[in-house]
């Protein structure tokens, strides 16, 4: 008797509800695994953060070097140009040839400038080198050459820029009474009515832009000398004077009987 209800009181026990105490501490044990699984979420995620931003910070200074870099290059790129002189350029004029269709065939030409010079006799003792000559110019510059111990001084028309004559005067290093004015391009307008002009205090006739005739005699001793001092370099030259020297003295040298 005592058995059986032992054991029915066993059978009635098996899936009751768990105690209140029992069922508290196991809410607690689910509590406490959520905050643990939790604050390794956010450990795993602070150490994530953390990697990345110290990849951020590492492409920032490989960045901020590239930057450098590429600044320090286009300096030595722009000293290394401006330290090199540029080549001028030559203006050329392109014209069509003669017959041909072809527009890729181009005939091409230097354009040359207009020179001339003119040489004017003046006062040994007067230092200016002003060559008053119809037209009114401005001085821009002033130096001594290799080749002559007298200055030369630089002009531009008056005109300028519309005009582009330049005018350059000089001393001749070969006789310093006469000064020797070199003119470059061609005016573009009329020239001062004067029917006297003066060089130095000078009166003498207008000069001329092309090479005209010059009374003076010592712009022709100039030429003279130029003349002979060119002729007697040319070897062909020499030959030929000595040949026709030999062939005079040989008609005067009278033939014995």
């Amino acid at each position: 008797m005592d058995s059986r209800w032992a054991t029915l009181s066993l059978d009635l026990g098996v899936g009751l509800l768990p105690s209140p105490g029992q069922a508290s501490r196991e809410r607690g044990s689910v509590l406490v695994e959520g905050s643990s699984s939790r604050k390794e979420e956010a450990r795993l995620a602070s150490t994530q953060f953390g990697d990345l931003e110290a990849e951020l910070n590492r492409i920032s200074e490989e960045n901020k070097r590239l930057s450098e870099m590429v600044s320090n290059m286009l300096t030595d790129c722009v000293a290394l140009s401006g330290g090199v002189p540029a080549l001028p350029k030559r203006k050329r004029i392109e014209t069509n040839t003669p017959g041909d269709d072809d527009p890729c065939k181009r005939v091409r030409a230097d354009p040359v400038p207009n020179a001339s010079k003119a040489y004017v006799r003046i006062d040994p003792k007067n230092t200016s080198l002003v060559v008053k000559d119809g037209y009114q110019w401005r001085k821009y510059g002033q130096k001594v050459t290799r080749d002559n111990p007298f200055p030369r001084a630089y002009f531009r028309c008056s005109f300028a820029p519309s005009c582009p004559v330049k005018k350059k005067v000089q001393r001749s290093s070969e006789d310093g009474s006469i000064l020797v004015a070199t003119y470059e391009g061609e005016h573009n307008h009329k020239h001062l009515a004067q029917d006297e002009l003066y060089v130095g205090g000078i009166p003498c006739r207008p000069l001329q832009q092309r090479f005209g005739n010059q009374e003076s005699p010592g712009f022709h001793r100039i030429l003279v000398d130029q003349m002979a001092s060119s002729l007697t370099k040319d070897p062909s030259f020499t030959a030929a004077i000595a040949a026709a020297i030999s062939e005079r003295l040989l008609q005067q040298t009278p033939v014995p009987n």
